[in-house]
């Protein structure tokens, strides 16, 4: 596989500072007597780009509070005193003035601004003295405060040796950044005599250092070709995860300590001779994240994610010899990559998770784990012409640089150089930024062909942090959506020779076989007694059928119907009418009762209808017969949904099973295929005719299997892949149908479709499919007929007439259009989702531009805008949440999209799909009214990543993509609106951030609340009815495409002046109009 290329950059370090008040005496240094001080300090300045999981250098220069402490010589306490609001003063000259403790900050106003400041505080008289300064004292994120400080701080080794814990397992930050400082060899010379203290200025600026360290990762797809010759096609950067954060760090630096080495001195070092029977002790002082989507596509061609962490300076066990050896595994005796298991009790919560073992790297230094997609275009390949690869690389963090070789002509990484490979650390106050350039996946083709001899010392590992599951396809990858699947595919006769010899000595095709892998098992049937035994495998997910042939016995390219009828063979010649299909019309004729095959079926009629061939070209089924380069078999493969009612291989019934399935990897079928496995068994080759690979379900909901609150649910496809339609219906005259239910989009939808009329309940079987769906048409042509060829009916083709009779029946009705709260939904859960399953998927190129049909995005819910069915309510995705009435007559509205849904689990206690059309999953939204009049929201059902950190605090100022926007597990409402008045939204927002960062918190707000967010908002106006927030009700986010966000179209393209998020009537909206109230939250903290 290629190797991606990293280019490091490491950009200036941050600042920090802290004050404390302690007795004195005259040792040390000290001269007696005390004096009034003078300190500047400030924050380092460094250069930062934002993504949306960190926040701008202007938030991660803010000071809100600090700690000093002074020792002198013989380090000894001489002062301990903490500075926060009660005694924050406006301008410098009122600190130079002052006559008690005080200090001044000038936070930075944005991100090309500085932060400085200056304190004012009474100290002992003396020479060689130190000072340092701990700033932003925050419990949310840090177990620190001033209390703790001024009990467990005495001496300076005291200071040294303290140790800080992060309060929640997570690699985001609230905008309280904690920082260091340190200003030694400090002369204070007031006068013994004198009863009024003299004031020192002290010379020099104390400088503040983050303690956290920041890490940005981007990802590209390279052009340079690899050894074969051969240049990737596209590279999709999927997910991440952090590997060994640590939880705990020393407070002060290792500078700050007067530590001289560069490392082995954390407070957590583990020594690289440790056994790893040993590891659990240190384990609980580490913790992984969970695999989460990127965040951030700048273009079509590169994505990237970045995060927060504490330092992590562990010792390598040994020297890499090179690059590669980095990230090299240890082997077992069997060539497996060696692991272990730890176990650990944190908090009374147990903990266990395995973890991989190194050669070089110590087990605890801090890795990523990133998964993709890969595929090309192979050009004069034996082994086929499509390539498609789920990939995972595993880069080890550290201080490291490339110098990579792109000339033209080069191919290959073989003129590529490293230095400083060694250097595994990730130092605080520190940005790095890491690029990698995935030019293709030839290194994994490597690994797995030189694995094949079973012996270890065989192995070409050229890259050892890379592994994937590789298909290559002579004829096509297919990659489907979760729901029903219906295509035509093609077996060529040319596919089961070698060369273009067409005998039996030169046949392959009893080589081949198939393979499956799904979330209940993989493999490949054993043969017995000549027969394919798929025991224990999940195969029936897939069918096949012949296709129909034209009059001069060439196969139709047009898919057929579906049919519930197991395919047999015949002695005799089966008519077109004795084949019929369920509805009565004409089928197949042939030696063959017309019906499906499974996998199993299909590669046995392949295999024969080969060997009939060989016999006689005319006794075969293949068409060209007179042309064995043309000949092919025919089939439409109907591909079920991805969506298991019970167990495959067990049977086994159960009404949490799709939190098995939801979320999963993607399903694949290989059919006709061939395997090869890398020898440490991480990394796939296959070979095959056609691959099936099917995308499972992407559900918001909390899928832990141990959160029995939860067992139903509803889960969408990754996208409209039909998206295109113009119009929502023919006609836009007002009428009611009683699509009216704003959470069940089942209900809305049978009443859209004619299957439920009214308020009734009852599920109308009196449809036929063929009134609505055209089944036998070429692939690229949509199935609705052309009278129903609107987004009112899209859903319908995503399912499929099971039982073959031509009805729509209510168990046949899965995939619905959502209605306007489960689009909301999908919105609140986009830390989950893909960028591809986000309602919001449009290309970075495509929000680039000024075209409006290239940048906006619109998707309709199956909800009626007050009572007119054909006027449905519509969510303007590019705003996030913000909604309307479809049928509006701004011209930028071209085309609009829908988001198909289906129920998960046991609804109403039914296994099945019979329950009433009135019966809903569990909502993903709590709520409760409190005695007190406030209202309680628990958001516990959603899946954890789709939420963000606890706060106490007022939000950063931050758009709808941010972390910020997302909600916490509980989040309470006060009880009624706080009254705004003579500012717009703009305004309040300014307000409110320079009143948070003059240490005062949010000036409109009850204390201990704070402004909510666009979806905080959201959900509260549509959950709490009169009650919610009302119209001019603001929120804390502002627009990415508005005037103050990062992708600014200006008023040119947008026509008017759009800001940030507030309530307009009963819709969320994007505007810069007056203020009228905002309604309090606050996070409930949830352990």
């Amino acid at each position: 596989m290629r190797r991606f290329i990293f280019n490091i950059l490491i950009f200036t370090a941050f600042a920090v500072v802290s004050c404390v008040k302690e007795d004195f005496c005259e040792e040390g240094g000290l001269t007696g007597g005390e004096s009034w001080v003078l300190l500047d300090f400030g924050a380092q300045e460094s250069r930062e780009i934002v993504t949306r999981a960190t926040v701008s250098k202007r938030n991660e220069s803010q000071i809100y509070n600090f700690y000093i402490f002074g020792f002198d010589s013989r380090s000894s306490k001489i002062t301990g005193l903490y500075f926060d609001t009660s005694n924050q003063k406006t301008s410098k000259s009122e600190v130079e003035n002052a006559t008690g403790n005080c200090w001044y900050v000038s936070n930075a106003a944005s991100d090309d601004g500085t932060t400085s400041g200056t304190v004012r505080f009474k100290t002992s008289n003396g020479e060689g003295l130190k000072f340092y300064m701990i700033t932003n004292l925050d419990a949310d994120m840090v177990r620190i405060s001033s209390d703790l400080l001024a009990h467990n701080i005495h001496t300076e080794s005291d200071l040294q040796g303290f140790n800080v814990y992060l309060n929640q397992r997570i690699v985001n930050r609230n905008g309280y950044f904690q920082m260091t400082g340190k200003l030694s060899d400090v002369k204070v010379n007031g006068s013994l005599n004198s009863t009024t203290p003299e004031l020192t200025k002290i010379n020099g600026t104390m400088s503040l250092r983050r303690v956290d360290a920041k890490i940005r990762f981007i990802f590209k797809t390279g052009s340079r070709p690899d050894e074969n010759g051969q240049v990737i096609k596209s590279f999709e950067a999927k997910q991440w995860k952090v590997v060994n954060v640590p939880r705990t760090a020393y407070l002060l630096g290792y500078g700050q300590r007067g530590i001289a080495t560069s490392a082995g001195a954390d407070f957590v070092s583990v020594d690289p001779a440790v056994a790893p029977s040993e590891y659990s002790e240190y384990a609980k002082d580490f913790f992984d994240t969970e695999f989460v989507n990127f965040e951030e596509f700048t273009s079509s061609t590169q994505s990237e994610f970045s995060f927060y962490m504490l330092e992590n300076r562990q010792v390598p066990k040994k020297a890499p010899k090179s690059w590669q050896d980095r990230s090299r595994s240890v082997k077992t005796a069997e060539g497996k990559n060696g692991a272990c298991d730890v176990s650990y009790v944190l908090n009374g919560v147990p903990y266990e998770r395995s973890m991989r073992l190194y050669e070089y790297a110590n087990d605890f230094s801090t890795y990523v784990v990133v998964t993709g997609r890969v595929e090309m275009d192979l050009v004069n390949d034996k082994a086929g012409q499509v390539l498609g690869g789920d990939v995972q690389y595993i880069i080890h963090l550290g201080n490291w640089s490339a110098d990579i070789d792109n000339s033209e002509g080069n191919m290959g990484d073989g003129k590529d150089s490293y230095a400083g490979f060694d250097n595994f650390n990730t130092e605080r106050n520190t940005s790095y930024t890491y690029t990698v350039t995935v030019n293709g996946v030839n290194s994994i083709r490597v690994e797995v062909e030189s694995s094949q001899s079973g012996d270890s010392s065989d192995v070409v590992e050229k890259q050892p942090g890379a592994s994937g599951a590789i298909t290559i396809a002579k004829e096509d990858i297919i990659l489907c959506d979760s729901h029903y699947i219906s295509k035509t595919i093609n077996f060529r006769l040319t596919n089961f020779f070698e060369g273009k010899t067409f005998d039996k000595d030169h046949c392959i095709v009893d080589r081949l076989t198939w393979s499956v892998k799904t979330p209940f098992g993989e493999g490949e049937p054993y043969k017995k007694d000549g027969m394919d035994i798929p025991d224990g495998l999940d195969y029936q997910w897939v069918h096949f059928r012949l296709n129909k042939k034209d009059s001069d016995g060439n196969f139709s390219t047009r898919r057929r119907k579906f049919c519930n009828r197991t395919f047999e063979t015949k002695g005799v010649l089966q008519s077109a009418s004795d084949n019929k299909e369920g509805d009565g019309s004409d089928g197949l004729a042939g030696y063959h009762n017309d019906g499906i095959m499974n996998i199993s079926q299909l590669v046995d009629y392949i295999g024969s209808q080969v060997d009939k061939y060989l016999e006689s070209p005319d006794a075969s089924e293949f068409d060209h017969r007179d042309s064995p380069s043309e000949a092919k078999l025919t089939f439409t493969v109907f591909i079920d949904e991805y969506y298991y009612e019970k167990n495959p291989i067990t049977n086994e019934m159960s009404p949490d099973l799709w939190k098995r399935f939801v979320n999963a990897e993607d399903r694949k079928l290989h059919i006709l295929c061939s395997s090869d496995t890398s020898l440490d068994g991480e990394s796939r080759s296959t070979g095959s005719v056609i691959t099936i690979q099917q995308h499972a379900i992407q559900s918001i909901y909390n899928t832990d299997p141990s959160y029995t609150d939860l067992q139903t649910a509803w889960g969408t496809e990754t996208k409209d892949e039909f998206e295109g339609f113009s119009t929502y219906w023919s006609s836009t005259a007002s009428q009611s149908r009683g699509n009216t239910d704003n959470n069940n989009g089942l209900y809305n939808t049978c009443k859209e479709w004619g299957l439920s009329s009214g308020s009734s309940t009852t599920f109308n079987s009196v449809q036929k499919w063929e009134n609505y769906m055209q089944f036998e048409v070429d692939n690229d042509m949509p199935q609705l007929s052309s009278g129903y060829s609107y987004l009112r009916y899209s859903c319908m083709n995503r399912n499929r007439d099971n039982n073959g009779d031509g009805v729509i029946d209510r168990d046949e009705v899965r995939w619905y259009m959502a209605s306007v709260n489960q689009l909301i939904g999908i919105v609140v859960g986009k830390g989950l989702l893909s960028s591809a399953t986000q309602l919001y998927n449009r290309t970075p190129e495509q929000q680039k531009s000024d075209k409006d049909e290239d940048w906006l995005q619109h998707v309709i819910s199956s909800t009626c805008f007050g009572s007119d069915s054909n006027d449905p309510t519509m969510l303007w995705a590019e705003e996030a949440l913000s909604t309307s009435r479809t049928n509006i007559d701004w011209q930028h509205i071209k085309k609009a999209s829908v988001r198909c849904v289906r129920n998960l689990g046991y609804v109403d206690g039914n296994a099945d799909e019979t329950y009433r059309i009135d019966k809903m999953p569990q909502d993903y939204i709590q709520m409760e009214k409190l005695s007190n009049g406030n209202y309680l929201f628990t958001t516990t059902h959603l899946n954890s990543q789709a939420l963000r950190y606890y706060t106490s605090r007022e939000l950063t100022y931050a758009d709808e993509l941010s972390v910020e926007n997302r909600l916490y597990k509980k989040f309470e409402v006060y009880k009624s609106k706080s009254s705004v008045s003579t500012t717009r939204f703009s305004g309040y927002n300014k307000s409110v951030t320079e009143s948070v960062a003059n240490g005062n918190g949010n000036p409109y707000c009850p204390e201990g609340y704070r402004t909510p967010s666009q979806v905080e908002l959201c959900i509260m106006r549509y959950y709490m009815g009169n009650d919610g927030p009302g119209s001019g009700s603001v929120s804390r986010t502002k627009w990415s495409f508005g005037q103050e966000g990062d992708k600014n179209k200006g008023t040119s393209v947008l026509g008017a002046t759009k800001i940030g998020f507030m309530q307009n009537g009963d819709n969320i909206t994007v505007t810069d109009a007056d203020v009228t109230s905002v309604r309090c939250v606050r996070d409930i903290r949830v352990n």
